[in-house]
Formats: structure tokens, C-alpha cells, sequence
């Protein structure tokens, strides 16, 4: 009897610890919030510190299907946006905002986004002293694009309510869009564009700041371990075309996966793989990064594919690497050179869900992007 009641008290422990797990709360603590109710209640204080004028234009309806997809990584004046800039908020409402960021994203993925937009600070320097070189008729030209070129050019836009069982909210500027979208308590983090120039601060006293460098050094490190037959299913062509990456307007291009099953990667090469991933779906907050992991594994690896475009062995040349498989796709390329055959200093990377950007498998709808 005595042991029975031991087995029985220590089946409840189980069951209560499992609990525990499930509910977030931290054995002989308290429970804690999900990351979901933590960046609704950041969202509420920001929208709160707004003017009603200011609400009036930052939040849009749920329903609003064309600002929820006007996204771009296109300076301001070559597609404008929608909601606040980032740069006419006061410092309390901007401190507000970044209370916001870091709920909706891991400490990785905020540093990522907020170097990013300071980098476009760098960008604007560079672009100044290369106006004084240029004619006047060029000059005049560029000079609009050159002035974009800012952190504060950076906008944000909310739709529904924060704590409504779906509501979002997006910040879109050069170089970076971050769309999140909670649907009944879990986040959906994609499309998630990130991009750099310079990727590598050359000059001055911050030479040497980069951004997005460890999607370039985890994707080589695994190329270096193929053999000739996984090179062979893998390298599709040596040259990189426009028409290969799936930004804003191509969300329903890719029909079918290219490239290698990563279930032909040995052990070693799939312990790269995993790692490279985590690099890209480890920007959102652990809860949203997991539910993506766990996706991709339930999918297995035989149905997701590498393919890669240009050199393995130089990544100051123009490269794309592409994962797809059907609850990922995450892409990483290299820009063209320069007109003077200087090596390219900028990258775009995007992961998108195949299934449910925008939370559109969880909401049982299809959202259409036009094209950009």
C-alpha cells in the first residue's frame, strides 16, 4: 500500500510537471505569459503613448488584405508605405516601439533588425559623398533616394486590435519588412525580409560593423562539406539571375522544390543544415521559432531541398543559396557587382512559410501580393 501511494504521488508530480511545461510556468514559480499575450500588451502600450491622430493612421482593420501586403525592401520613394514613420515618433512613443520588437523577436533578430536600419544611417553618408562626384542631372536624380537613406524611414502599421484572437502589425522600410500575425494565441513571423548595404562597414570608425555575416559563413561551411554528387544535385548554374529570388509579388512562384533532398546529407552535413536554419528562424521570439522548427521537422528532410546558384568557395561573389520545403522557404543572396567591378557589399535574405505567411493557413484564407 505504502509503495503504491509512492507510485501514485510521483505519477502526480509527472502529470503536474507536464502541466507546468504546457502552461509556461517554471517549476516552484509562477506561470508565464506567452510570448503572444507579451507582445500584445508591449502593442498596447505603444499604441497607447499615440496621439488619435496618430492611431488613426498606424492602425488599419484586420481586413485591410492591401496594406497587409504592401511590404518592400525598395527605398521609401520608390514604394511608399503604409502607417507611421519611425522618425516622427517622440522618444517615449519610439521607446515604446522597440518594447515591441524585442516581444516579437529573438535577441539575435532584434540586433539583426536594428543594425539594419542603422546601417541605412552609413548608406546615407556614402551615397552623400558620392553625389558630389556625379553630374548635376544625375545628381538631381538620385538626390531623393540619397535623402531616404535613414533610420527613422522606417514604418510601422498595425492591424486589428493587440489581444484580439488575430490581429498583426508590420515594420517596413529599406532593407527590411517584419510581419507578424497572432491567430489565437501563436505568432506567425513570415515573410521576414533582411537585407544589408553595406553588409560590411568598409571605412571610417565603425570599418569592420557587419550584418547578416553568419548566414554567409554557415551556408559556405556546408557547401564545403559536399561531395561531387550532392554538388551536382545542389549547384544549378554558376550564374545568379533576377528572377531566381522570391520577394514581395512572388509568393506563388515557386511550384516545386530544386535542387538536393537534405535527407542525401550525412549526419555531420545535416547538423550544418539545422544550424543554418536556426540562424534565420531564430530572429523570431522562441515560441514562434520553435512552432517553424517543428513544422519543418514533422515535413521531414527528404522534402526539403537545397539549390544553390554561383561559387561555393568565394562569398564576395555574386551567390543565392535557396531552402525550400513546404513550411519553409528561406533565400540568401549576394547583389551584383558594381558598374566599376567592385565586389558587391549587399545581400537580401527572405524566409517565407510556403503554407502560411500572414497566418493564412491558421485564418483558412490566401493573401494576395501584387507584384513589385
Amino acid at each position: 500500500m505504502f509503495q503504491l501511494q509512492l507510485r501514485c504521488g510521483g505519477l502526480v508530480a509527472i502529470v503536474l510537471l507536464l502541466a507546468s511545461c504546457t502552461l509556461g510556468i517554471e517549476p516552484g514559480g509562477q506561470a508565464q505569459p506567452s510570448s503572444a499575450r507579451t507582445m500584445a500588451e508591449a502593442a498596447k502600450s505603444f499604441v497607447a503613448k499615440l496621439s488619435d491622430s496618430q492611431r488613426a493612421v498606424i492602425v488599419r482593420p484586420f481586413s485591410d488584405d492591401a496594406a497587409r501586403v504592401n511590404w518592400s525592401n525598395l527605398p521609401v520613394p520608390m514604394a511608399p508605405r503604409d502607417g507611421l514613420a519611425l522618425g516622427s515618433l517622440d522618444a517615449a512613443q519610439r521607446s515604446a516601439f522597440h518594447e515591441v520588437l524585442l516581444a516579437a523577436m529573438s535577441s539575435q533578430g532584434y540586433h539583426k533588425a536594428a543594425s539594419i536600419m542603422w546601417i541605412d544611417d552609413i548608406l546615407r553618408v556614402e551615397e552623400e559623398a558620392a553625389l558630389l562626384t556625379m553630374s548635376p542631372a544625375a545628381r538631381a536624380q538620385r538626390e531623393p533616394i540619397t535623402r531616404s537613406r535613414d533610420s527613422g524611414q522606417y514604418w510601422i502599421v498595425f492591424f486589428g486590435k493587440p489581444g484580439d484572437a488575430s490581429w498583426g502589425w508590420m515594420l517596413s522600410g529599406h532593407h527590411l519588412a517584419a510581419n507578424f500575425t497572432v491567430v489565437n494565441d501563436r505568432i506567425a513571423f513570415t515573410p521576414l525580409f533582411l537585407g544589408a548595404s553595406p553588409q560590411t562597414v568598409r571605412e571610417g570608425k565603425y570599418a569592420g560593423w557587419r550584418v547578416l555575416e553568419h548566414e554567409i559563413d554557415r551556408a559556405f561551411a556546408l557547401a564545403a562539406t559536399f561531395d561531387a554528387d550532392q554538388r551536382s544535385r545542389t549547384i544549378l548554374s554558376a550564374d545568379v539571375t533576377p528572377d531566381l529570388f522570391t520577394g514581395r509579388g512572388r509568393k506563388d512562384s515557386l511550384k516545386a522544390p530544386v535542387g538536393m533532398p537534405a535527407s542525401m546529407l550525412r549526419q555531420d552535413q545535416q547538423a550544418i543544415l539545422w544550424g543554418l536554419i536556426k540562424e534565420f528562424t531564430g530572429d523570431a521570439v522562441d515560441e514562434a521559432a520553435e512552432s517553424q522548427l517543428a513544422a519543418i521537422r514533422r515535413d521531414g528532410l527528404g522534402k526539403l531541398h537545397i539549390a544553390w546558384w554561383g561559387p561555393t568557395d568565394d562569398p564576395s561573389k555574386r551567390f543565392m543559396y535557396r531552402l525550400h520545403g513546404p513550411s519553409i522557404l528561406i533565400e540568401y543572396t549576394r547583389e551584383p557587382d558594381l558598374p566599376n567591378g567592385t565586389p558587391s557589399n549587399h545581400v537580401h535574405a527572405i524566409v517565407r512559410d510556403p503554407r502560411n505567411d500572414y497566418g493564412e493557413d491558421w485564418l483558412e484564407r490566401h493573401y494576395v501580393e501584387s507584384h513589385q
